[in-house]
């Protein structure tokens, strides 16, 4: 399995990375956690979906305030 780091600079490799980590631990992880009723690996898990989405959500951010001028002036 991909580990999964927790962080780690707002680019796009990044984001990749973090993504295929996530997909990976899904499929094996989370599904083993719930169909074992591991209430301590699911609260692990669900804090490394926290981390994902407010990274990606942060990585939105940085996007959004950089490609918001190029898209109001093709607007235009």
């Amino acid at each position: 399995m991909i580990e999964y780091k927790i962080g780690g600079p707002l680019k796009q490799f990044t984001a990749l990375e973090k993504t295929r980590a996530v997909a990976d631990f899904l499929s094996t992880r989370m599904v083993r956690a719930l169909e074992s009723n591991d209430a301590v690996e699911l609260h692990y898990l669900l804090a490394t979906l926290d981390d994902y989405h407010g990274y990606l959500w942060r990585y939105y951010q940085i996007l959004e305030k950089t490609q918001a001028p190029v898209r109001e002036a093709a607007s235009d």
